[in-house]
């Protein structure tokens, strides 16, 4: 983890001798999430409710994705990009360190332009939670870093299968985006207002229902199940096969030559 850091360090203050570029990027990625927010806002303009949920639960909901697929954005941003890494055989240099080819692989970009998109999405957070009549108490604020947490974690299983695809193809990445982006967009609407093989699918494969569902129910006082607040612990059981097809995609690859 030193050398992790170590090295964000260093791409942090790459990304900095270029202020304006780095500036014009941040307001950038703050206009993009400030437009998708508004369509939200006017959508419920329209109709009050979606379901039975309101658009301060929504915006929560919102921003809670955002927020985390902007971490992930950041801090992954080596395994979005990784079929950079097997065309110009960089992936050869990185097996022959003595790291964790999937640790050197994470961290060999970092972006700190979504700083602006993370910045809103925090306050579109806090807005919703004001805004939502919560009965705070430890459990629920514990619940509610369990959901942040498991909604990160999803989208690192994503970015590793996403990266582990470009062991067999680099020129059908944008099937992967199906679920990073598409499941972004699905997860910044409650869950329940799917058809039911969706609301399957992104339970138990994809499994955002287990942080914008379950744990929402019970943090918003919907439900009264207080086992649905632990419920995002089990994302962590999608990295395990996130990981697998990672390895089996590092034991087949075949070096790009000289």
């Amino acid at each position: 983890m030193k050398v992790y850091f170590k090295t964000i360090l260093m791409l942090i203050k790459m990304q900095l001798e270029y202020r304006k570029a780095f500036i014009i990027s941040v307001i950038g990625s703050f206009l993009i999430t400030f437009l998708l927010i508004t369509s939200v806002y006017f959508l419920f303009q329209e109709f009050e409710q979606i379901g039975e949920w309101t658009f301060y639960e929504v915006a929560f909901l919102f921003g809670m994705v955002y927020l985390n697929f902007s971490l992930s954005e950041m801090f992954l941003r080596g395994l979005d990009h990784f079929e950079n890494v097997i065309k110009n055989g960089e992936f050869d240099r990185i097996l022959i360190r003595p790291q964790s080819a999937l640790m050197q692989s994470t961290c060999m970009e970092f972006d700190l332009s979504k700083i602006g998109r993370l910045l809103q999405c925090v306050a579109i957070i806090v807005i919703a939670l004001v805004n939502i009549n919560i009965d705070w108490n430890l459990y629920k604020i514990l619940v509610f870093i369990l959901m942040n947490i498991g909604c990160f974690i999803i989208f690192f299983g994503i970015f590793i299968l996403k990266a582990a695809f470009c062991f067999w193809t680099i020129d059908g990445l944008e099937f992967m985006n199906i679920f990073a982006e598409g499941g972004k967009k699905v997860a910044q609407y409650p869950i329940d207002i799917y058809a039911k093989w969706f609301r399957i699918f992104f339970t138990f494969v994809i499994p955002f229902g287990l942080v914008n569902y379950y744990p929402v129910l019970f943090l918003f006082g919907k439900a009264d199940n207080w086992y649905y607040g632990i419920i995002p612990i089990f994302t962590f059981i999608f990295l395990i096969p996130c990981i697998l097809v990672w390895k089996i995609g590092v034991k087949h690859y075949e070096s790009t030559g000289s």
